[in-house]
């Protein structure tokens, strides 16, 4: 199942580490798309992004989404949007 995730700065997120951490939020992302988690990633040009996921259910897409970095730090907010397939 595919899941949108709009990844947005958190209130009063300390900016000096989201650049700390980028790196490692890059890394994770990589290996998760090697493995077929990740399907795309887009960056709105400043800090946050929106990822397409695969997970076999909600559960699975929140755990994903919560072990990346930034979100683990609590320097992003997670919005998590299950996709339903429109036959047309």
């Amino acid at each position: 199942m595919n899941f949108l995730v709009i990844c947005r700065p958190a209130p009063a997120a300390d900016e000096s580490l989201f650049g700390r951490l980028l790196p490692q939020e890059l890394a994770a992302m990589r290996s998760l798309k090697a493995k077929g988690a990740l399907v795309q990633a887009w960056s709105p040009g400043r800090p946050g992004a929106v990822l397409m996921l695969e997970a076999p259910d909600l559960a699975g897409a929140m755990s994903i989404a919560a072990g990346l970095p930034l979100a683990a730090a609590g320097v992003i907010a997670t919005e998590i949007i299950p996709l339903h397939q429109v036959d047309l």
